[in-house]
């Protein structure tokens, strides 16, 4: 009770109470405060009066302790009795025998048993000093603390009225000052904020002054108002702009309490519903304007959407807002008029800061308009549907006809190309035969390389056309194998080194030296486009030099560059020369070709993960540059191009060849009779089956394209008979189409090669299926001797005959001869293989040169 008289009392009489409490706390710890200093200052003072005695004690009785002389010891004592303080004395001998006491009460103020620490020992009324003397002795002194504890009262009285006075003063010059810079200021600001409570008059201010925290109390209070009134400003402000919305947003608003009633109702919502506001404010919500069947029918879809059970009302509306869900649905509200609107009603809570929902908004679309408008729109919907209709089997009779037109080209292209790959087979493959005969002349050597030549070539056009008619239809297939970079440059740039040096050109090959052994990459189509690119630059060069640069620009991409000195090429015709059939240059060079290369080359190099950069100047020449995504491999050469195979050890083996080409078995027949081989023939697929059960062959070369019975279906006869089930089946083809070898493989083939046969990889391809070991000899045309000439030739490091097969592989005879002159400068013993190596480079020998340079590689 008295802390709620406290609590409503004002703030001046809360100061003077605190002071006085204040004053009274500090008068009751300062009393406290002297009392304990004057009762531990007690045994300093009690020392002070009783050591002099105790001293004069000690001197005077040194003798008689000495001569243990009870009666002068007694005479020293009763001098004390001049004090009247001293209530008793006593000098006990070192043994504990009393020598001598004096005392003024009958009974003894010394404490029992006696102490024998010297000091002082204090008790409520006596203070006892204990001091040693002479021989062991003691002297024990008993003083009476009345005098002491009576000056200490006497002090304390005067202390207090010190403090009594002294405190008074302080409290009331406290209460004074109080009271003129704090209680009148927060007087004054709480009737202010009485005013500004009572008649909501934000204009109040109070008067401030001073820099304390009272000044900066009524500093803050007229900052809170002035914001205050800011707000209130704001906020007027903003009720008005919020009406304003309201009154002419298009769209009904209407707003309930957490129960439905309604608590405002805009004009949209009046137009929308022929309602006044004052009609339907304070009403429930949805009696006046919802079909009652339509509640009921959503309130059953809720209860089994939620789980539990939304009787028909504002139930329906508020289930889902309440649980945070989304609420929208389209409704038909019943107007005043009684017609019906088709709205979209979507409902929102309103809910504080604490998650506590205070009522409800619903906005209202009327959906008149755009239900006429999907009407409309349904109508036409349906024409379009019926127009798509008959458009869509126009299209797919057109699309028919263009699959058979493509279907009927295809057939035809890969027709056209197994009719001419078929010839291209027996030609190039006496090419090859016959460059692997020792007794050809080099000028009949030379003959075949362009007879050889000319066929590659021919044969890369058709591969031309039929990549185009892949590219056009999306066909083109890939296949990845593990490519030997030496091998594979040499090959491209003994094609190219050829046709450059008809021209007169200098044609150079320059490989990185950070090149891997080998890459994995699709071989055909890279060498596709490097053989376009070379061509071109040959082609479109008169005088100067191409180079092929390649390098490295990751750990598995690789760039390759063409550069050449010749015309060049316009800025505006950059990008013509990548559209199918179009050339630039004069009439005579672009009867060269047919204009198709760079348009396939480019779509090969984006299909190999890069593209074809060009760099040109018109009459400087020009760059073209491409990057390929390859992994590196570790892939040996197959056949060593310095040796020539002549047999193979071991037994003789059969061979069954089967094809219905004459020219295509005698191709095959010449090539691997004289190394041992004993052929068997056959014209078709039936035949093949009869002959292989009869002559049990160790390998077969099954053409595919055959009459009566295709090589396809001969391989999977072939492979459920238990006997033949394991021979190895090497498939051929002329055909164009990608799919066959996929089919041959899964026909039971275990490789497949295209035609016209690349030997060398046929003879691979032999050994690793039969697992031959072949039997060669030096290529005596290219490195005569060579026995026989390395142990007459002191040969340069192994550094030097690296950079002599990097010469090789460019096939400059200026840079071979320049090297030749450094190395006999090197060291005279160089000088034969210098002379060789000249004598090589003069007869422009540069497949002699490289063969030399790869047969002595480290």
């Amino acid at each position: 009770m008295a802390l709620i008289n406290f609590r409503q009392q004002s703030f001046r009489k809360k100061l003077i109470l605190a002071l006085f409490i204040a004053a009274l706390l500090a008068f009751a710890a300062a009393s406290a405060a002297f009392m304990l200093f004057e009762h531990l200052s007690l045994e300093s003072r009690a020392r002070q009066v009783m050591e002099p005695y105790a001293q004069l004690v000690s001197v005077g009785a040194e003798a008689a302790v000495a001569f243990e002389d009870s009666g002068r010891s007694q005479e020293i004592l009763d001098t004390l009795r001049a004090n009247p303080q001293i209530l008793e004395a006593q000098i006990n001998l070192r043994d504990g025998r009393m020598l001598a006491r004096y005392s003024i009460r009958s009974n003894t103020a010394l404490p029992q048993p006696l102490p024998t620490a010297n000091g002082i020992y204090l008790d409520r009324n006596t203070a006892v000093l204990v001091q040693s003397m002479q021989d062991n002795a003691y002297l024990y002194l008993a003083m009476n603390l009345d005098e002491l504890n009576r000056q200490t009262r006497n002090t304390l009285r005067v202390f207090a009225i010190g403090v009594v006075v002294l405190l008074a003063t302080v409290a009331l010059g406290l209460l004074a000052a109080l009271q003129k810079s704090i209680v009148g200021p927060i007087s004054t600001l709480a009737e202010t904020v009485e005013q500004v409570h009572s008649h909501a008059d934000y204009s109040q201010r109070v008067l401030t002054s001073g820099t304390d925290e009272v000044a900066r109390l009524g500093q803050s209070f007229n900052a809170m108002m002035d914001t205050i009134q800011e707000h209130e400003d704001d906020l007027r402000r903003l009720m008005l702009f919020q009406r304003t919305i309201l009154d002419n947003v298009a769209y009904g608003i209407i707003s309930t309490a957490p129960d439905g009633t309604v608590t405002s109702f805009n004009r949209a919502a009046e137009r929308l519903l022929g309602y006044t506001a004052d009609e339907v404010i304070g009403k429930q919500t949805p009696a006046l304007w919802h079909d009652t069947e339509e509640v009921a029918q959503y309130a059953l879809h809720l209860s089994e959407e939620l789980g539990e059970t939304i009787a028909p009302g504002f139930a329906v509306f508020s289930a889902r807002p309440r649980r945070n869900l989304p609420e929208e649905k389209e409704w038909s509200f019943i107007r005043k008029d009684g017609a019906r609107v088709p709205v979209l009603l979507s409902v929102t809570a309103l809910r504080t800061e604490s998650g506590l929902i205070t009522g409800f908004v619903g906005l209202t679309y009327d959906l008149t308009e755009r239900k006429q408008a999907e009407d409309e729109l349904r109508r036409h919907k349906d024409q379009l549907e019926e127009t798509v209709q008959q458009r869509t089997a126009d299209l797919l009779l057109a699309r028919d006809a263009a699959e058979a037109a493509n279907k009927a080209k295809s057939l035809f292209l890969a027709h056209m190309s197994h009719e001419l790959r078929t010839p291209l087979n027996g030609i190039l493959g006496y090419a090859q035969i016959l460059q692997r005969d020792e007794l050809v002349g080099e000028r009949k050597a030379a003959a075949l390389n362009v007879i050889r030549q000319s066929g590659e070539y021919l044969q890369a056009l058709i591969d031309d056309i039929l990549d185009l008619s892949r590219i056009e239809t999306g066909k083109l297939d890939f296949v990845l194998s593990n490519i030997s970079l030496a091998k594979f440059l040499r090959g491209v740039t003994d094609i190219v080194g050829l046709r450059a040096r008809q021209k007169g050109l200098e044609f150079s090959c320059e490989p990185a030296p950070d090149l891997p052994v080998g890459i994995r990459c699709d071989e055909r189509r890279l060498r596709q486009v490097l053989l376009n690119l070379l061509t071109n630059a040959v082609k479109f060069t008169d005088s100067g030099q191409v180079v092929l640069r390649v390098g490295r620009v990751g750990a598995s991409r690789f760039f390759f560059a063409v550069e050449d000195t010749g015309i060049g090429i316009d800025r505006n015709e950059l990008e013509l020369i990548f559209q199918p059939f179009e050339q630039v240059g004069d009439l005579q060079r672009r009867l060269g070709g047919t204009g198709l290369g760079l348009a396939i080359s480019r779509q090969l190099v984006r299909y190999l993960g890069g593209d074809i950069v060009v760099e040109s100047r018109a009459g400087k020449g020009s760059i073209f540059r491409f990057e390929v995504e390859a992994a590196s491999s570790s892939t040996p050469v197959l056949l060593n191009p310095v040796q020539v195979i002549t047999g193979y050890y071991g037994p003789r083996r059969k061979v069954l060849i089967v094809d219905d080409v004459a020219s295509n078995r005698a191709v095959l027949i010449d090539l691997l009779t004289p190394l041992g081989f004993d052929i068997v023939e056959a014209f078709n697929g039936i035949e093949a089956l009869e002959l292989a059960q009869s002559t049990r062959p160790d390998l077969i070369l099954m053409d595919i394209v055959m009459p009566k019975m295709d090589g396809e279906e001969a391989t999977h006869l072939l492979r459920q008979l238990p006997a033949l089930a394991q021979v190895p089946i090497i498939a051929l083809s002329a055909s164009a189409l990608t799919a066959d070898e996929t089919k041959c493989l899964e026909a039971g083939a275990n490789a497949f090669l295209p035609k016209p046969v690349d030997q060398d990889e046929l003879l691979a391809q032999m050994a690793a299926l039969m697992q031959l070991e072949w039997i060669t000899m030096p290529r005596t045309e290219l490195t005569p001797n060579q026995g026989k000439l390395a142990e007459m030739l002191i040969l340069p490091p192994a550094a030097e005959m690296q950079e002599l097969y990097r010469l090789a592989l460019t096939g400059n005879m200026r840079d071979i001869l320049q090297y030749a002159e450094r190395i006999a400068g090197i060291d005279p013993s160089y000088q034969a293989f210098a002379m060789h190596l000249r004598q090589l480079a003069n007869g422009y020998q540069s497949k002699a040169i490289l063969a030399f340079a790869e047969a002595h590689l480290p």
